[in-house]
């Protein structure tokens, strides 16, 4: 018979392998913007934690979403991504495409597109990602433009910003 010491040892290392034992300290998304001259769109990139999306989606939704690749998770991650992400020319602001999500690890990797003007310089982005989650949400976006390159921080509260 084993000792109760080796087993309570064993429920709690047992237990400090849920989900909640691999939660991160920081919360952070990295975006990639690139244009492509010959289609005029722009192609988008966002990693972040997938727990945090699950997170984001289930209080929205009202009960657990699990981000499994289904039309559904899909369907309402492109609806919130709609709602906190925004890229503008002047008034006019580019519809966001769906190209498809794939999970790796932790992480969470979102592929967008949308059509847009004749360069990136001047227009302005909104990136409010997970920010009504987490007070120290951070946000970085680079932006490759013509040869360029170009480097936003979002905080909670920041609107919007010029791309250089």
């Amino acid at each position: 018979m084993k000792h109760p010491i080796y087993i309570l040892s064993l429920c709690i290392a047992i237990a400090a392998l849920t989900p909640a034992a691999f939660a991160h300290r920081y919360h952070t998304s990295v975006t990639r913007l690139e244009y492509n001259t010959e289609e005029k769109s722009v192609e988008i990139t966002v990693q972040t934690f997938a727990d945090d999306l699950e997170a984001v989606l289930s209080k929205r939704a009202g009960s657990k979403v699990r981000l499994d690749g289904s039309k559904h998770a899909n369907a309402l991650l492109f609806d919130y991504l709609r709602s906190v992400f925004q890229l503008k020319s002047g008034n006019s602001a580019g519809e966001l495409q769906w190209i498809g999500m794939e999970l790796k690890g932790h992480s969470a990797w979102i592929y967008l597109q949308t059509k847009a003007p004749l360069n990136l310089s001047k227009a302005s982005l909104s990136n409010a990602l997970l920010f009504e989650l987490f007070e120290d949400q951070v946000n970085i976006v680079n932006v490759h433009n013509r040869g360029r390159t170009a480097s936003l921080v979002f905080k909670r509260g920041d609107n919007s910003q010029e791309i250089p």
